[in-house]
C-alpha cells in the first residue's frame, strides 16, 4: 500500500498550503474540497512538477455521513493515510437569534462533526501501525467565547479541547495530534463569514511553518503569532470570563458597524 497524506479543505487558504507544502515535499496526496475544478487543476499541477500522486475527492463534508463515505473510498482504492491535516471549516458573522437556521446547522457539522468522524476514523489505522500524524485546525477564538460569532468561537473550542485530549491518548502509540490556532489570516475566510479582519493578517504559509515547528517540538497544540497568543491565551487568564466576553463583544460590535 501507498502511503498518503490526506488534506480537506484543500483548494483554498491553509488547506492549500498544507498541500503545496507536503507535494514539494513528495508526499503523495488525498486533496478533499467542493470545488472538484480547483482540485483537478492542482492535481494535474503537483503530479506534472513533483511526480507524485495525487487523488481527489469532491466532497462537501458539512453533509450527513460524508466522512464515512470518504473512508470508504479510501479503502476502496487501497490507499494508506499516514497524515490526516483537517483543515475544512467555515462561519458565520452576526447574533445567533439573527443568523440562518441551516448555515450555523452546517458549521457544526463541519466544524465539529466531520472532524472528529475523519479523525476518528483514521486514528484507529494510525494506532494499529503505530505512526502517523493529525493536524486539526483550531482557532485563536477556540480560548474565549465571541459573541456575534458565538458558534464559531465554540466549535472551534472543541476542536482545541478534543485535539490536546486525544494527543495525550496516541503520545505513547507514534502517533503525533497537533491543534494549531491560528488568528486573522489571509484566506477568504472573512469574505464568507461576513466578518472584518483586524490588524496584520498572518499568511497561510505561516500557518503552515508554526504547525511544522510545533510538530517537530512534540507540542500538542500551539497558537500561530505572539499578538495571538497574548490576547487569546494570557488574557482571559488575567480577566474574569464576564470581563473578558463583554471586551471581545466591546470589540465585534465596533467592526461590525
Amino acid at each position: 500500500m501507498t502511503n498518503y497524506t490526506l488534506i480537506t479543505g484543500a483548494s483554498s487558504g491553509i488547506g492549500k498550503a498544507f498541500s503545496a507544502y507536503y507535494a514539494k515535499n513528495k508526499e503523495n496526496l488525498v486533496l478533499i474540497a467542493r470545488s472538484k475544478e480547483k482540485l483537478q487543476t492542482m492535481k494535474a499541477e503537483y503530479e506534472k512538477k513533483f511526480n507524485i500522486q495525487v487523488k481527489i475527492l469532491n466532497v462537501d463534508l458539512a453533509q450527513e455521513s460524508a466522512p464515512q463515505k470518504i473512508f470508504k473510498e479510501i479503502q476502496n482504492q487501497n490507499l494508506l493515510i499516514d497524515r490526516l491535516i483537517n483543515c475544512a471549516g467555515f462561519a458565520t458573522s452576526g447574533n445567533v437569534y439573527d443568523t440562518d437556521f441551516s448555515k450555523q446547522h452546517q458549521q457544526v457539522m463541519l466544524n465539529v462533526t466531520s472532524l472528529f468522524d475523519l479523525t476518528k476514523l483514521f486514528v484507529d489505522g494510525m494506532i494499529q501501525r503505530n505512526r502517523g500524524q493529525i493536524i486539526n485546525i483550531a482557532s485563536s477564538s477556540a480560548y474565549h467565547p465571541i459573541p456575534t460569532m458565538a458558534v464559531y468561537a465554540a466549535t472551534k473550542a472543541f476542536v482545541l479541547s478534543f485535539t490536546e485530549a486525544l494527543s495525550l491518548e496516541c503520545r505513547d502509540k507514534n502517533v503525533q495530534v497537533l491543534a494549531i490556532s491560528p488568528g486573522a489570516t489571509d484566506t477568504n475566510f472573512f469574505s464568507e463569514s461576513g466578518g472584518v479582519a483586524v490588524g496584520n493578517l498572518r499568511t497561510p504559509e505561516g500557518v503552515v511553518k508554526a504547525s511544522i515547528e510545533a510538530l517537530e517540538k512534540k507540542k500538542i497544540s500551539k497558537i500561530d503569532g505572539f499578538n495571538n497568543y497574548f490576547t487569546s491565551a494570557i488574557l482571559p487568564r488575567l480577566l474574569t470570563r464576564n470581563r473578558m466576553v463583554n471586551l471581545v463583544y466591546g470589540i465585534m460590535k465596533k467592526q461590525l458597524k
